[in-house]
């Protein structure tokens, strides 16, 4: 039951967001996370992990299960500590009361939804948690919704991770299909039922889409610095602490089902590592602060994704330790640059420094951050990419892995140390090259009060490695790999090649600093071939341009387009599941039933449907589809069908006074012919139309998996529906609501018609609607050449009615 607070109590303080009064607002919304992460707290010394698993919508393999294991307590640490920073910032960030309770009702819920994620053991209710987190983004991102950069940003992040969304939910199908559960703990008691599978690379690739498009791999990176225009404690949240972190946490989840593969290092580690260099190098064209942390956000992701390639215990602890130390020092910087933004009306580094002296304790919380980000012990970063190497140094990987992860894991955390440098001395030490919008000065205590905390934990977490760090990432480390493990680290373990690697990327890093002003001139000439171009040309141009393309072609108003539209894709989807499906044509005892009458009456039913397409006058055929009907009517009755016969002949009659009533108003012949290639097509058509719905009958009676309804309306329709005529009792009584719908529905139509029958202008004679003058052109409903007489207008109104 403690969990179930823990995932909805953020949820219901949203709600209640509204109604706090507005002096005391800041400390309850503050409170809600902050109680939940001391309670977390408390859970690191747990030695059994709490767990809840309630019923919900069982028949479809959903149950409410949340646990509370190593893994999910690390991500939900997270979640709640750095929220509860977020919101006391928040507080003095935005000036109006009601941007705030707006901001904070939205962050809740988001909250929520990422707590929901982190402790589900069921797949759909991840996915469930997973859609909420992109909807809440969206409206985090799009927070300043005057903004057009703000929409479009909200819009492209919302497009990108929902396209991601739909593409995980196929891959859940296919794992539940594979597996026959949804359960993380039942799936984990068979962990290589997946790896086993023919569908293995489609669940693979499609769980990977979700987590690429969430996480910001390359070439999905591109909505991330495109969601910087949300207000900074949103980009603070949503981009150092959680949603980005969402992806890799599926990654860490379903690694016992899925790792262990080619494909899986292969992919992992190809776009892990790609994205950690290419996004380095592009965080350094930046110039505005908060790009900048975005795109060296995008890099540490990749390196988050990379890890987990190998599938080792290493790449676990690599993992663990690379998520809290990227919240604390990354979450750190996001707070800074909103703070600097706020005080001085500007994030162009181009614009900023000398920044120290004035703002003295933001300048403490960034000194500490960017040291931690440049791996500088004793912080937590160097921690961080202490484990990343060692992990890149495996012995366990092959070739060409043993030489392309140590390679650009260098590469990537010499980028990594020259961002860290030039955000902290572009912006705080560096001469100011001119005036700013705004006179500096430090930023009020709830602005700085989160880089210091966060800061001082980052010193102070490596120091208690046996009290609290040791413990998380055991536990952690033994979620992921699926099995107990016992993680010791250690912030100094000699002179060793992990150590030498970390001390020449520092060394590269700042002689790359020192040289940063030709290397970005250099680079200012090459082309970012980012993916963010593409993705707008096809949802502004391309998505549009098809759009309207087949709404001309297939919603022209011509009716012989749309039931060959509908029809034909119909026929092709039946006639393929019969063909593929390899099942049984016709049942032995359908053919020991021939009667000869009833196919004598099949043969005449046929040649009136025939001369029903072929007579000249419309009231003629109307007469042929009454013949037609009574002699299915017949059939009901040669089978033992009365009440059925009388029922059909009842519509008939029906039927066929409506339209001798409709077509009064009409032409009495058909004066136009279609050209004989377009007669073929519909001919074909047709034929092939009607011998699908010959065999859906034969085939549903040959390959029956369940007793026939039909016996039980005859055994039940006088006792329990009290009356003998067994249609009738089907329609009012049995299934009286679908009647009652279908009576509504053609109600609603025909108010409709009369409607668009009263509307009609004055001028125009009763009965038709036809333009006048003998020169207007107007198509044929077929699409065959325009016609200007006033008489064919008239047929070709008709023909279309």
């Amino acid at each position: 039951m403690p969990l179930l607070l823990v995932v909805f109590a953020p949820a219901i303080a949203a709600l209640l967001v509204g109604l706090l009064p507005r002096n005391r607002l800041s400390r309850w919304v503050i409170g809600v996370p902050a109680l939940l992460f001391v309670f977390l707290v408390g859970q690191l010394s747990a030695t059994e992990p709490l767990s809840v698993d309630i019923p919900w919508a069982t028949s479809l393999g959903v149950t409410l299960a949340l646990q509370l294991d190593g893994l999910a307590l690390a991500f939900a640490l997270v979640v709640t500590g750095i929220g509860t920073l977020v919101l006391l910032y928040a507080g003095s960030y935005f000036g109006d009361d009601r941007a705030y309770v707006r901001f904070s009702g939205i962050t809740l819920l988001f909250m929520a939804a990422m707590l929901g994620i982190v402790l589900s053991r069921n797949l759909l209710l991840i996915f469930v948690f997973w859609e909420i987190t992109s909807i809440t983004s969206y409206l985090l991102i799009g927070f300043n919704n005057e903004s057009v950069e703000a929409r479009n940003g909200a819009r492209q992040a919302l497009l990108v991770t929902a396209a991601g969304g739909l593409a995980l939910l196929a891959g859940i199908i296919l794992i539940g299909q594979v597996a026959g559960t949804y359960n993380i703990d039942q799936l984990l008691a068979t962990p290589n039922v997946l790896r086993d599978s023919s569908l293995y690379a489609p669940i693979l690739l499609l769980v990977l889409a979700g987590a690429f498009t969430k996480s910001a791999q390359w070439p999905f990176h591109f909505w991330l610095p495109g969601a910087m225009a949300a207000p900074t404690p949103a980009s603070t949240y949503l981009h150092s602490a959680t949603m980005v972190k969402a992806g890799v946490f599926l990654l860490a989840r379903l690694s016992p089902l899925l790792s262990g593969t080619d494909l899986w290092l292969g992919l992992l580690g190809g776009f892990g590592l790609f994205t950690f260099v290419y996004a380095g190098l592009f965080a350094l064209k930046q110039t505005d602060l908060k790009a900048i942390l975005a795109y060296s956000t995008v890099s540490w992701l990749g390196a988050l994704v990379a890890v987990q390639a190998p599938g080792t215990q290493l790449g676990a602890i690599a993992l663990i330790v690379g998520v809290l130390a990227h919240a604390l020092y990354k979450g750190a910087l996001f707070l800074v640059a909103g703070s600097i933004d706020h005080e001085t009306g500007t994030r162009d580094i181009r614009l900023l420094g000398a920044l120290a002296r004035p703002m003295p304790l933001t300048f403490a919380g960034a000194l500490i951050a960017a040291a931690s980000m440049a791996g500088i012990p004793p912080l937590m970063g160097f921690l961080s990419k202490e484990t990343f190497l060692v992990t890149a140094l495996d012995e366990a990987l092959r070739a060409p892995w043993n030489t392309i992860f140590p390679a650009a894991a260098v590469i990537g955390s010499i980028l990594t140390v020259t961002i860290a440098i030039r955000v902290l001395w572009d912006t705080f030490i560096a001469n100011r090259q001119g005036e700013l919008p705004k006179h500096p000065h430090e930023a009020p205590w709830p602005m700085w009060i989160g880089p210091l905390v966060l800061g001082a934990t980052a010193i102070l977490l490596p120091l208690a490695l046996t009290l609290v760090l040791d413990s998380l990432v055991s536990t952690g480390t033994s979620s992921i790999l699926g099995q107990p493990t016992e993680v010791h680290l250690h912030l100094f373990e000699g002179i060793n090649t992990p150590l030498i690697l970390s001390t020449i990327a520092i060394a590269a890093g700042l002689l790359l600093f020192a040289f940063r002003r030709p290397l970005l001139r250099g680079m200012a000439g090459l082309p970012e071939g980012n993916p963010s171009a593409i993705f707008r040309w096809s949802v502004e141009t391309a998505l549009p341009g098809v759009a309207e393309g087949l709404t001309r072609r297939l919603q022209n108003g011509r009716l012989r387009v749309y039931l060959l539209t509908v029809m034909g894709f119909l026929l092709v989807m039946v006639i393929s599941a019969i063909a593929l499906a390899q099942v049984d044509i016709i049942d032995e005892a359908v053919l020991a039933g021939f009667d000869p009458l009833a196919a004598f009456i099949c043969v005449l039913i046929m040649i009136g449907a025939i001369v029903g397409t072929i007579v000249p006058t419309r009231l003629s055929t109307v007469v042929i589809l009454g013949i037609e009907g009574a002699l299915i009517a017949l059939l009901f009755a040669i089978f033992g069908a009365p009440d059925l016969a009388f029922t059909q002949l009842m519509i008939e009659v029906i039927t066929l006074s409506l339209f001798v009533l409709a077509f009064h108003f009409l032409p009495d012949t058909f004066r136009y012919r279609r050209p004989n290639l377009r007669r073929a097509i519909d001919v074909l058509f047709a034929v092939a139309l009607g011998v699908m719905i010959t065999l859906l009958p034969l085939v549903t009676i040959a390959n029956r998996v369940a007793p026939s309804t039909s016996s039980w309306y005859i055994e039940n329709s006088v006792p329990e529906g009290q009356g003998h005529n067994v249609v009738n009792v089907i329609l009012v009584d049995f299934r009286g609501m679908d009647t009652q719908g279908e009576i509504i529905v053609l109600t609603i139509a025909g108010m409709g018609v009369v409607a668009l029958l009263r509307l009609r202008p004055s001028a125009q004679p009763r009965g038709r609607h036809i333009p006048t003058g003998s020169e207007t052109p107007v198509h044929d409903p077929d699409g065959e050449s325009e016609r200007s007489s006033s008489s064919t207008t008239e047929e070709q109104l008709a023909e279309q009615t």
